[in-house]
């Protein structure tokens, strides 16, 4: 440190500090997040922290600095230890018809991606239509979904909550919606389906969302036009909405593992868990199933690219029992989410 330059050792308390950031990030998965929603921001900026000491690295290097030694051990621990946030290649298998099946989870956005007009609207669902024909999977999760929805799609057997779809080509022999000690405009639901003689249970969820949009553009506006509202007050208020939507997801994940602890059957968990891989939620849930993206997947596996920053939110994880290929994030762009699809081995 006494040899570094003014210039250096601002750089290097830099480095310390997102080393301090990047522990908090690390450790985010392990850590309740209820009432601390610092802790959901943090893991939300994993892959920040992960590229910034990326950039300390080189530079240390290039200065031949020993204090890289820091950025070293970080980024030497994230990929031993932490949930991967990007796979080099993917797992390709052809798998015998008989003992396997494809899955495809989609949150369609009620068909307003195109707008809110009605014309906008039956446009995009007549998109929406006929891409999911096309993928033609054998069970089909889908989330935030028109409910004439199901009268288009060529499938015998669907279990239909609402806006929360389930639809197989196997047979459904019960079906059951959660319903949440707090109000919540999200759906969450189960499906027990008839595959290969063997009896297996489907989660399609739809955990809380932040509902900040609306928030987000009313304060640009008091912004404008109440100048003398203090910036603490705005941000108070979207903090609270934060910490209440992650309440609100620890409370259904808690009610849904129970769920899925209880369960007699081989389980999949599919849907939009408004949660990051580096998070408490998706640590909690993704206990004793692989995730389809690390199994099989390739590149970030980004969901969600509506943001300055495309995150992965959306998931697929299979029983530990089974093994999870070919899995894709689908490349059409008619909702705010993507779709993901993968097959299933059962083992």
């Amino acid at each position: 440190m006494k040899k570094l330059s003014l210039k250096n050792k601002l750089i290097f308390i830099c480095n310390i500090l997102f080393l301090l950031f990047w522990l908090g990030a690390f450790l985010a998965p392990f850590i309740n997040p209820e009432g601390l929603s610092i802790v959901s921001l943090l893991a939300i900026t994993y892959p920040f922290l992960i590229i910034a000491h990326i950039i300390f690295l080189v530079y240390w290097i290039i200065k031949l600095k020993s204090v890289a030694f820091l950025s070293i051990i970080v980024l030497s621990i994230s990929y031993f230890f932490a949930t991967p946030i990007f796979k080099s290649k993917n797992k390709f298998k052809a798998l015998a018809k008989d003992r396997s099946f494809s899955v495809l989870s989609f949150n369609s956005q009620m068909s307003y991606f195109l707008g809110g007009s009605k014309k906008q609207v039956q446009e995009n669902q007549s998109k929406i239509i006929h891409f999911l024909n096309q993928e033609n999977v054998d069970i089909l999760c889908l989330q935030e979904v028109r409910k004439e929805t199901e009268k288009s799609l060529n499938y015998n057997y669907k279990s239909i909550f609402e806006f929360n779809h389930i639809y197989s080509k196997y047979k459904i022999i019960n079906a059951y919606e959660f319903v949440f000690k707090e109000i919540s405009s999200n759906k969450s639901c189960y499906a027990d389906i008839l595959v290969h003689n063997d009896t297996l249970r489907v989660y399609n969820l739809h955990l809380e969302s932040l509902h900040l949009e609306r928030e987000s553009k009313q304060m640009i506006s008091d912004w404008e036009k109440e100048e003398e509202i203090p910036f603490q007050d705005k941000t108070h208020e979207i903090s609270n909405k934060i910490n209440l939507a992650t309440k609100k997801r620890i409370e259904q994940t808690m009610d849904i593992i129970s769920s899925i602890q209880n369960c007699p059957y081989p389980t999949i968990i599919c849907g939009d868990l408004n949660e990051v891989a580096q998070s408490y939620i998706y640590q909690k849930l993704s206990q004793q199933h692989k995730d389809a993206f690390i199994e099989s997947g390739k590149g970030f596996g980004a969901t969600f690219k509506q943001l300055f920053f495309p995150f992965r939110i959306d998931y697929i994880l299979v029983d530990e029992i089974w093994s999870a290929f070919n899995f894709e994030v689908l490349s059409e762009k008619i909702s705010d989410h993507q779709a993901i699809r993968c097959d299933v081995e059962m083992n």
